[in-house]
């Protein structure tokens, strides 16, 4: 491209004598041309164009050792973006070959020299015209190419002229010649119809749309893109289309919106802190009092609030250090978030119950004690908490609760009290809201703000006994698992293939001797409905257990993944559980639950390091998903209910997360076990 800071003002002339040399020369000095440059031969004329820059006009004087017509067409056919002007006697030129040549014009040699100066002049400006339009012709399609950012240009009807050619989108040929209406699914034709009255707005006004975010839907989550539209003219000035770039903006986006959550929760941080102390505190003052009349029990209440008070505020210290604090040791941190990950829910519950329940108070939670909630103890127990002190608070202190299961991936809690209008349920959670003379209109919004803050979703309904019921849906829950399982018999992983229409074939290799897997993999994604990764396989009947290592990921980008899995087939279609690790979001959970049915994603977001073992297990319809810094304690992340079959597949799965590029990855110490269940 550096070419293109040379001014090509110089002139090569082929052939002819020096005197007709000279005179070309002194013709042209009064002209655009600033140089003359002479050879002999159509050679010599080929070397010189090569390593010249500034030469902008090819002169043919006279024979070089071929015709004036050949001549030409030999320049022509190498270099056919130079103009040709050939000044000669007619009677060395075969002016009816010359006149079908193109770029090439004729000047007898008996013309005047204004004639051919013209001519010369005319050459050099087409020449300068036509290397900055190739320029920038390949610029744009350069960009079209292998840009990163979604790049098109649009006739005057909003039509696709051009479309770049990036990851994770529609193929260019598929929209050329059509509107965005027209290559649009239905589901979002709303967000579709707007940026094409966008585009023809631009082209009838004139006027240029700059950064214009549009937030649309697709399945089940929401993104926003950024899109900036300017008028497209024609050479006479006249507005022919537009040309655009959009961008995904979803991260930043996101950023913000946490950003803003942020801030009001520093707002709400006071309310909180003063609302989750007063229980524990009005508890120890009443208990107080009936110590000092006597009652040497209440002494026990008194110092079981105070523990719950300490609980609260190493929660709240804990919460703060493994948000980002920079003065803990690396491996104090990774311990943090390692014990942290998960918590074993029905101890968390009756503890809480300890501080809040009456004497007179039934609480009946419906899950095996063994049941793990795949988030911190600090985030899940205030809104359990605030659940069960509003079931207090508004069923009477002889309340009965019921904690269990909601579904697939979910808990309820629920009560026996009077219960809640159907009228007034989306009150509830505002803010100050309260129908208790001793209430504050807090705890419930705390609730809120839990279950929205980890995508969660929550419900309110009434409960059996026509109380108040609430349902929190989307918690990661493992309600039981076969740890100790008994092994049956080893699966051996002898096969390999592509699954999807990746792009770039991949690769699996053994090495006996390590006891490592390498694993070379192309492939789009492993979400929604794009399926394209490689597969280490066997088959095996369950209930079957795949676990391992992943020390090695050499990821392409940040979502580019490796990792084990349990499928139905080998069907792109076929729904699956997996668990393993990314490039930049730690650990993930990804599964399908039906035949062509949406898939989902959860990333665990953890310090790299922090769980190198993962476990994938398949037990009576249900996966379960485990990870463990040791290969003895395991964190359950992940339960649901998946129909497999009767004979899976299961193996090491990698994806590279993009169209045009392989991730390899190294698995070790894996291991494939059919399970004997007592």
């Amino acid at each position: 491209m550096s070419y293109l800071l040379t001014e090509p003002t110089t002139v090569l002339t082929v052939g002819g004598s020096a005197t007709a040399v000279d005179e070309v020369r002194s013709t042209l000095s009064t002209g655009s041309a600033t140089g003359v440059v002479a050879v002999e031969s159509v050679a010599d004329a080929m070397e010189r164009l090569a390593d010249r820059d500034d030469l902008g006009c090819v002169i043919v004087l006279g024979p070089a050792g071929a015709t004036a017509a050949e001549t030409v067409r030999a320049i022509g056919d190498e270099y056919g973006s130079h103009p040709i002007v050939v000044n000669a006697s007619e009677s060395d030129c075969d002016l009816a070959a010359l006149a079908g040549l193109r770029d090439c014009v004729y000047v007898p040699e008996s013309a005047a020299a204004d004639r051919l100066r013209d001519a010369v002049d005319e050459a050099l400006s087409t020449f300068d015209r036509r290397r900055r339009e190739h320029a920038e012709s390949t610029l744009f399609r350069t960009l079209l190419e292998r840009g990163e950012i979604s790049i098109y240009a649009k006739d005057d009807q909003g039509r696709h002229v051009y479309k770049s050619d990036i990851e994770d989108d529609v193929e260019p040929e598929s929209v050329i010649g059509r509107t965005d209406v027209e290559i649009t699914p239905q589901a979002a034709r709303d967000v579709a119809e707007m940026t094409l009255a966008d585009d023809l707005e631009v082209v009838e006004t004139g006027d240029p749309i700059y950064k214009k975010e549009i937030e649309f839907q697709f399945e089940d989550h929401i993104h926003w893109s950024q899109a900036t539209k300017v008028p497209w003219y024609d050479d006479d000035g006249e507005i022919q289309g537009l040309v655009g770039f959009s961008e995904d903006v979803t991260q930043r986006k996101i950023y913000e919106r946490r950003i803003r959550e942020q801030a009001e929760r520093i707002d709400q941080f006071i309310s909180y802190i003063s609302h989750d102390l007063r229980t524990p505190l009005q508890i120890a003052y009443g208990s107080l009092e009936q110590a000092r009349r006597g009652d040497d029990a209440a002494l026990d209440k008194v110092e079981e609030s105070i523990e719950r008070i300490e609980s609260i505020v190493d929660d709240l210290s804990a919460l703060s250090k493994s948000e980002g604090t920079t003065e803990l040791a690396s491996g104090t941190l990774q311990q943090l978030r390692a014990d942290s990950i998960t918590s074993d829910f029905v101890p968390l519950v009756e503890e809480v119950w300890s501080v809040i329940g009456p004497d007179e108070a039934t609480l009946e939670i419906e899950m095996p004690d063994a049941t793990e909630v795949g988030t911190e103890a600090e985030t899940i127990r205030p809104a359990m908490e605030n659940l069960l002190k509003n079931a207090v608070d508004h069923a009477g202190p002889d309340v009965r609760v019921r904690i269990g299961e909601a579904g697939d991936q979910g808990l309820f809690v629920a009560d026996d009290g009077p219960g809640i209008p159907e009228g007034d349920r989306d009150q509830i959670f505002e803010s100050g809201y309260t129908t208790s003379e001793e209430g504050t209109g807090t705890g419930l919004g705390i609730v809120k703000e839990t279950v929205e803050q980890n995508g969660w979703d929550l419900t309110v309904g009434e409960s059996q006994t026509g109380g108040a019921r609430f349902d929190i849906i989307g918690v990661p829950l493992a309600t039981g698992t076969v740890t100790d399982a008994v092994a049956a018999g080893a699966v051996d992983l002898d096969a390999n293939c592509d699954i999807g229409p990746v792009a770039i074939e991949g690769s699996a290799d053994y090495d006996a001797e390590a006891d490592e897997w390498t694993v070379v993999a192309n492939g789009q994604n492993v979400w929604n409905d794009t399926h394209e990764f490689h597969l280490v396989y066997g088959t095996a009947q369950p209930p079957v257990r795949v676990e391992g290592r992943v020390p090695s990921l050499d990821g392409v980008d940040e979502y580019s993944k490796a990792g084990f899995t349990v499928r139905a087939g080998l069907d792109e279609r076929d729904p699956f559980g997996y668990v393993g690790d990314t490039e930049s979001h730690g650990s993930e959970v990804t599964w399908r639950d039906a035949t062509d049915g949406f898939t989902g994603s959860d990333q665990i977001e953890e310090l790299p390091g922090t769980f190198p073992w993962y476990r994938i297990e398949y037990v009576d319809g249900e996966v379960t998903c485990s990870l463990s810094s040791d290969r003895e304690e395991w964190n359950h992340i992940d339960q649901r209910r998946l129909d497999l079959g009767d004979e899976v597949v299961v193996g090491l799965a990698v994806c590279s997360h993009s169209r045009n590029r392989t991730s390899e990855a190294v698995f070790a110490d894996v291991s494939v076990t059919e399970l004997d269940i007592e």
